[in-house]
């Protein structure tokens, strides 16, 4: 039975039933389905692991304000807003 993701020839024992009632098989061979089973897993653990990162690069500036900045961009766009420069130029 060919797979019909990674278009290769192999035997039935590598293709699990969708239906064992009605001996119907999946398209995707069973090791193209674990790679796809772990895409959909990698995406949450990505988007775990940058939750995780905003939580722990919280900086609180002297102006009082409590930002999150894991990027060099983020600190600059923060100094360069209002609220920040009026407390630096007051503080003067």
């Amino acid at each position: 039975m060919e797979c019909s993701k990674c278009k290769k020839k192999l035997e039935l024992h590598c293709f699990s039933y969708k239906d064992e009632k009605n001996k119907l098989f999946y398209l995707h061979c069973d090791k193209c389905r674990d790679k796809i089973k772990m895409q959909k897993n990698k995406k949450q653990n990505e988007k775990e692991n940058y939750n995780n990162i905003k939580e722990t690069n919280k900086i609180e500036c002297i102006c009082g304000k409590i930002y999150i900045a894991f990027r060099e961009y983020h600190i600059i766009r923060h100094e360069n807003t209002k609220n920040h420069l009026k407390y630096i130029n007051n503080r003067k």
